[in-house]
């Protein structure tokens, strides 16, 4: 073995990995509309993602935003969920292959740095454009 080839592997041995923690989890309840499959909250070191699994799948909507709520999913109505939440971000249209486009399989949504996870009760599923309420998650 050469020196070039053993000096990168003991390069790559000694490169930290950083552990990924499940630090929440569940399955999505439908609210209004039918959303199927499991969501997890991941830690990465100080860094927390949404991740939603291979069986994510609803159908497409307008301005569909994750959204992390300090209220429990019986106190959301679908005019103020977006209210006093914390706007993950967007969802992506994955599926056009037909007329009724989906939101299917995984997708990872970044929360912003400094995110306190336990000041909040559910995952939320909503239209942002329309204040409409698709589907939660307790926290």
């Amino acid at each position: 073995m050469s020196a070039k080839l053993l000096l990168s592997f003991l390069v790559v041995l000694a490169y930290p990995v950083m552990a990924q923690e499940v630090v929440k989890q569940g399955v999505w309840e439908t609210i209004d509309y039918d959303v199927q499959g499991a969501w997890k909250i991941v830690r990465t070191g100080d860094t927390y993602t949404v991740r939603l699994g291979e069986d994510f799948e609803t159908k497409d909507g307008p301005d569909l935003h994750i959204l992390l709520s300090p209220r429990s999913i019986k106190e959301i109505d679908h005019g103020d969920a977006g209210n006093d939440a914390l706007i993950v971000g967007p969802l992506n249209t994955t599926d056009t292959s037909t007329f009724f486009k989906k939101m299917k399989g995984p997708q990872s949504l970044a929360l912003p740095s400094g995110v306190n996870l336990s000041e909040y009760k559910t995952i939320l599923i909503h239209c942002v454009k329309f204040s409409h309420l698709w589907a939660g998650g307790t926290l």
